[in-house]
């Protein structure tokens, strides 16, 4: 009867541990214990257009965006309804939206995009695509017209491509994408929602994928730096932007430093100049209570400029830069993504909100 006591004793205390451990490690991560001050840099105004505009992809030169758009909480309802690509021309003083209706049905559930040019200036959009039932992974690339609309070249699959999220393209061949937990293996979803490092990024050589980087904390948004020679990937169980150093021979990476952010990041973009801006959710439970809840609830958004001395690259600090933008909610909820224009104007995307915003400078 002692001996039983004394298990149950030291049952309890481990147990009691073990709950502690996890909450240390957990906890912070929700951020729940950090204080959020409202700021909205200058005046901000929702541009009508997609739903969920999750994802951008930038030309520069030309001054135009692509935005990935799916209705999410409609697929997660049962329904259907497709997803398509905006374009996003921000050369003027008025932005316009254009939806560009490609493969309009319901084979097509954009996510991540990311643009880059040839050597002989053609431009090539590689937007991850989820097909008809959420679940049916592949990468879709198109090649641009002058105007900015789309023309599909050719779909890529590969049993490497688990669950994607992101992609960062760096040829018009070849590319790095991330995987999330959502459709992994079941055991590995469950442990990635412990906290534990199950995400990875794989790297698509032209012909074949293979992973680059294992262990990682819910791997979310990639981007590489104006060189190439760098990826920042977003780790969002972490709290944490990984920077690794590519090998362009191999394709394969290796971590060089973390940069802690007091958000779940999202999608990150490298400007031209290698400001870095990142966009994310300071509130990750309160992402998932609006998700089931969008009418009652709000999901606080976040974006920042990363701090340019924590880059390994050319990263100056932009004077005038109309950032962060932080928010209960109330005005934009679930922030996945942002960039800033030639006029410094801060453009946000969401992952289920209806349109996206824009906030322009005040003098």
């Amino acid at each position: 009867m002692r001996n039983r006591k004394r298990s149950l004793r030291l049952l309890s205390v481990l147990l009691v541990l073990g709950i502690s451990l996890y909450a240390a490690t957990v906890l912070p991560i929700t951020g729940w214990f950090d204080r959020l001050e409202p700021r909205t840099p200058g005046q901000c105004v929702r541009l009508a257009g997609p739903i969920g505009a999750e994802d951008f992809a930038i030309d520069w030169d030309k001054r135009r965006a692509y935005i990935s758009s799916a209705d999410r909480r409609a697929v997660e309802q049962g329904q259907r309804p497709g997803g398509d690509i905006y374009l996003l021309d921000f050369s003027g003083n008025a932005p316009k939206l254009t939806p560009l209706n490609v493969w309009r049905d319901d084979g097509f559930f954009p996510h991540g995009l990311d643009l880059i040019a040839g050597w002989d200036g053609s431009r090539h959009l590689f937007a991850v695509n989820h097909g008809a039932d959420g679940r049916d992974h592949s990468v879709e690339v198109f090649e641009t017209n002058e105007d900015g609309s789309l023309r599909h070249a050719r779909t890529i699959n590969s049993s490497a491509f688990t669950s994607p999220n992101d992609i960062a393209a760096v040829s018009p061949e070849q590319f790095y994408l991330t995987n999330d937990p959502f459709d992994a293996p079941a055991l590995d979803r469950a442990l990635s929602y412990l906290g534990l490092p199950t995400g990875n990024v794989v790297y698509y050589d032209g012909s074949a994928a293979r992973p680059a980087a294992e262990r990682l904390r819910f791997a979310n948004g990639i981007s590489r730096s104006p060189d190439g020679q760098w990826l920042l990937v977003s780790e969002s169980f972490g709290r944490t932007i990984t920077l690794f150093q590519r090998n362009p021979f191999t394709g394969q990476l290796v971590k060089q430093h973390i940069i802690d952010v007091p958000m779940a990041p999202d999608n990150l973009f490298v400007h031209p100049d290698g400001t870095t801006v990142v966009a994310g959710h300071p509130r990750p439970l309160a992402f998932l209570s609006y998700v089931k809840d969008p009418a009652n609830r709000r999901s606080p958004s976040l974006v920042m400029q990363l701090d340019p001395k924590a880059l390994p690259f050319p990263a100056p600090a932009r004077r005038g830069l109309p950032l962060p933008y932080m928010n209960d909610g109330s005005q934009f909820s679930a922030a996945s993504v942002g960039f800033f224009d030639q006029q410094n104007r801060l453009f946000v995307g969401s992952v289920y909100e209806r349109g996206i915003l824009m906030c322009e400078p005040q003098n």
